[in-house]
């Protein structure tokens, strides 16, 4: 099941994460990133990356769903998009794959309510989810900081088109934008996974198919 942060874990990844954001060469795209990351810090902190209802029943389609959640997913997303990137680095530019995964989901920061542990709806949503989602919300937050840097119009239009495209919304036109997308889909279908075995539920036997290896005894 789910386990909350605790401030010292949150520290860790959020550090972890600036980590991976010095390592984009490009001046303006890490500027902005960092920049981002530390404005949206206590956001971050507080925020989960899904949403869960129906957590009691133990199966809903959902995935860090706890304190934290957020900040995790989007560090789990940039590890698997950073070392899927080195596998075809000659081809592709590191500096919008890291770019793109670790912000791909930083609209999530305006959607989702502070994590309240003893509310029966997790991360609750608010109006703006229903109506835009966190993608419009991420590329407009983005757009801002990266209009502040000196940055050209195609570059900055190529990570905006990333974290457009990392939820299938539109038609992807750069294999970084695939990677982390890919990378997104991987960590939210395995963690959701790990965090509920019980999904899979026969409705004849009604038992479950699947138990995960701490199910085991």
């Amino acid at each position: 099941m789910f386990n909350n942060l605790s401030k010292e874990e949150k520290e860790n990844k959020f550090r972890e994460l600036i980590n991976f954001a010095e390592k984009i060469q490009n001046s303006s795209l890490r500027n902005a990133c960092i920049n981002i990351l530390r404005d949206y810090k206590k956001k971050l902190f507080v925020k989960a990356a899904g949403h869960d209802a129906i957590e009691n029943m133990k199966c809903s389609r959902t995935h860090q769903c706890f304190d934290g959640g957020l900040l995790d997913h989007m560090l789990n997303v940039t590890k698997n998009a950073y070392n899927i990137g080195l596998i075809y680095n000659k081809n592709v530019d590191m500096d919008l794959i890291l770019f793109g995964a670790i912000l791909h989901d930083i609209g999530k920061t305006k959607i989702f309510d502070e994590w309240n542990e003893n509310s029966d709806i997790k991360s609750n949503l608010n109006y703006s989810y229903l109506l835009v989602d966190h993608v419009y919300l991420g590329e407009s937050i983005v757009e801002e900081y990266l209009n502040k840097e000196e940055i050209s119009e195609k570059l900055k239009y190529q990570a905006l088109h990333i974290i457009a495209t990392h939820m299938d919304t539109m038609d992807k036109h750069m294999a970084e934008a695939y990677i982390v997308s890919y990378a997104d889909s991987v960590d939210a279908d395995v963690e959701n996974i790990i965090s509920y075995p019980r999904n899979a539920i026969n409705p004849i036997l009604k038992s479950y198919m699947y138990e995960s290896v701490n199910d085991i005894k």
